[in-house]
């Protein structure tokens, strides 16, 4: 899943300035890697939910469960490589991303 998903961001960003390729190739790596990361840490939130029952010795409450919070904290680091990525795209020039939802919006518009 992770090689799908670098070529398919290179593809997305193989318009950037030949000086900034190298910078470039490390954050796809790194986006792609971040991606498969959150498609596993939502199919555990999916399967056991956002809170648990934990108990510890005498203790016992309900919690987050501790894939929401590593979920959330690289969701925003994903978001943040994604958004380096496009800020090195010369203006004009950025990807056409495929989005259902705005398509969506587009044929509910007509």
């Amino acid at each position: 899943m992770k090689e799908k998903k670098i070529t398919e961001l290179e593809n997305l960003f193989e318009r950037v300035p030949d000086n900034k390729k190298k910078l470039v190739k490390g954050l796809i790596e790194q986006a792609a890697f971040m991606y498969v990361q959150l498609t596993e840490l939502i199919e555990i939130i999916e399967k056991n939910g956002v809170v648990e029952d934990f108990k510890q010795g005498k203790q016992q409450f309900t919690r987050e469960q501790p894939a929401v919070k590593t979920y959330n904290a690289m969701l925003k680091n994903y978001n943040l490589t994604i958004k380096q990525l496009l800020e090195l795209i010369p203006p004009g020039e950025l990807p056409k991303f495929e989005d259902e939802f705005e398509e969506f919006k587009q044929r509910r518009n007509r």
